[in-house]
């Protein structure tokens, strides 16, 4: 009987070649999905590691700050507790070889109570080094961070700066940062490293400063407890000399106060005894203050150290660091504390995050402007392209009208691309502060209608939806105007309640003497702003949500606020989604009579 074909030995073979073909072909795709899949995961991995790594960065950072206070008030010797800010500062940075400097103004001399370094070891750890052109003194006079690696140390080296430079000069890679003690640049906090794979950056500048000033009221309220210890036959004079106010407070009054509590506050020491001890406390204060006070008295767990605000004599509010013990005064409870101006450092800290986020807000107005910039010369440098290109190789064959309408789009592509040149050429004026301001008798009513007529030519096509409406005082009514910035006012908001009306409407422009002043109100029936984006309208660059295709910069209504503002004017807007805008402009303006102002 014969074999079916299907079963055939050659058949089978060529099936068995399928199902290996099918076989391989399925291993590759699943090889594929393989790959992919651990790169996701690796991706994955990496951005819950790097939001892992900045929480714990910022947990690391708060229990430095903590261990800092809580050790500058635990009976440690300087040198101990010096010890203790070396270990803490390891956790935040490359920190092996550290040291810190303490300017005496008094002696004009260096004390080093704390250095570690792996190649001079302990030996610059000294007091009474006179001062001199090193690289610690160099931190001290510029009163800023300095940054430096081998190179850098060379040129200042070469310009007359360190030129008494001492210790291992090898480092590569070297950062100090000012410390600001009991009101003034008294000390430095020094890190360094030998080996390459060490390089400090700005980054690491920022986290020794917020760390130095920690340790620097640390610094001051340990000196002054420190001080206490030693000797108490020194105790008087430490007491009435030291720069940290000391008060004793026993029975909801204080008892003891020393001269420089009342240097900080304002207050003589005899108003103060005379007055409850939270009689110089801010009011939204006092309850904290008050609690934690009691609660020291019941014998309760209250943190040693805590900053709170005072209002002086003067009616300035400052605010104070407080560290405060137990003690007997007399034959009573009472309480021991010990307080230091940090005003300047809480200054410090606050100007630091406002440059911070000015620097954020920088860099975002840097990326919106380069977007913009770069979608808004696109299109006319596309059709500029197009025109000529359409130019080169057909203009033989170019019927005349064509060949206008032609040369017409580049004319208006290149007029776009220079408004939005002159526009930012506006605002950076006006950031720099030099945005001129040349009132000239005006009559504004001529002005608008020629304003409007120039805007129509420009907008053929978007004027012939709306209905344009002019409510002007008289023609020969003169006002003193800088008739420059008014066309960046009424010019813009007028082009933009145009432009913002894409479905037609009336467009209402309205000017009307107000006193010595001029109110402008530009309204439309257009696609109106959405409240979100009301507060940053006036901002650079800055388009609301809604404005979908159409085109524009965010510049326009940036420009109308500063040329508002130095008309010594307002602007408000009025607006809902959907029913269209207001923007309403108050400029002072006085009437214009034979020249002269009325």
């Amino acid at each position: 009987m014969p074999m079916p074909d299907n079963e055939r030995p050659d058949s089978l073979e060529a099936r068995v070649r399928t199902l290996q073909e099918d076989n391989e072909n399925l291993r590759t795709l699943l090889n594929q999905q393989q790959v992919q899949a651990r790169q996701w995961l690796l991706q994955r991995t990496t951005e819950l590691q790097r939001d892992s790594d900045e929480q714990r960065k910022s947990e690391a950072m708060q229990r430095v700050f903590y261990r800092i206070a809580e050790r500058a008030t635990a009976g440690l010797l300087f040198y101990d507790f010096l010890k203790v800010v070396h270990q803490l500062l390891r956790e935040l940075m490359f920190a092996d070889n550290f040291y810190v400097a303490l300017h005496n103004h008094a002696k004009g001399v260096m004390d080093y109570p704390y250095y570690v370094d792996e190649k001079d070891g302990d030996v610059m750890q000294t007091e009474g080094s006179p001062y001199k052109r090193g690289m610690t003194e160099f931190v001290l006079e510029s009163a800023r961070p300095q940054l430096m690696d081998a190179e850098r140390f060379r040129q200042l080296r070469a310009q007359g700066f360190m030129l008494e430079a001492s210790g291992d000069l090898t480092f590569s890679t070297w950062l100090g940062v000012p410390m600001q003690i009991h009101g003034r640049i008294g000390g430095v906090l020094v890190v360094q490293a030998y080996s390459g794979d060490v390089t400090y950056s700005e980054a690491d500048s920022n986290i020794l400063s917020f760390f130095a000033n920690h340790v620097s009221a640390a610094i001051e309220r340990y000196q002054a407890i420190e001080d206490l210890r030693r000797s108490e036959a020194r105790y008087r004079s430490v007491i009435e000399n030291v720069g940290v106010g000391v008060v004793v407070v026993q029975k909801g009054h204080m008892v003891f106060v020393n001269p420089s509590m009342e240097r900080i506050v304002g207050h003589t020491k005899e108003a103060l005894m005379a007055m409850p001890f939270t009689g110089t406390i801010h009011p939204d204060d006092v309850p904290a203050v008050v609690d934690r006070h009691q609660r020291r008295l019941r014998g309760e767990t209250v943190e040693e150290a805590y900053a709170f605000r005072v209002i002086t004599a003067s009616g300035e509010v400052r605010t104070l660091d407080l560290s405060a013990v137990l003690i007997q005064w007399g034959a009573d409870d009472a309480t021991l504390l010990f307080v230091v101006d940090a005003t300047a450092r809480v200054r410090a800290e606050a100007d630091q995050k406002r440059a911070l986020q000015q620097q954020i807000e920088l860099n975002d107005l840097k990326s919106r402007f380069i977007s913009v910039a770069s979608h808004e010369f696109r299109t006319p440098l596309a059709t500029i392209h197009g025109s000529v290109d359409l130019l080169m190789h057909y203009d033989d064959r170019m019927p005349l009208d064509k060949k206008r309408l032609t040369l017409q789009k580049i004319d208006d592509a290149v007029e776009r691309m220079t408004h939005m040149l002159e526009n930012v050429l506006v605002i950076g004026r006006s950031d720099a502060g030099r945005l001129q301001f040349k009132p000239q008798p005006s009559r504004i009513s001529i002005f608008c209608k020629s304003l409007a007529d120039e805007i129509r030519s420009a907008m053929p096509e978007a004027f012939e939806r709306i209905r344009l409406q002019l409510d002007l005082p008289p023609d020969a009514d003169c006002y003193l105007l800088d008739e420059s910035l008014i066309r960046n006012i009424v010019g813009n908001l007028l082009s933009n309640a145009i432009k913002y009306s894409p479905d037609g409407g009336q467009v209402r422009l309205q000017v009307s003497p107000r006193g010595s002043e001029l109110l402008i109100e530009v309204s439309d029936q257009g696609i109106g702003i959405p409240l979100a984006d009301q507060p940053q309208l006036f901002e650079s660059f800055h388009r609301a949500s809604n404005v979908g295709m159409i085109a524009g910069t965010g510049l326009g209504l940036s420009i109308v606020r500063e040329a508002v503002l130095c008309h010594a004017g307002s602007i408000s807007v009025q607006s809902t989604p959907g029913e269209g805008s207001c923007f309403s402009v108050v400029l002072a303006a006085p009437a214009v009579t034979g020249g002269l102002t009325t």
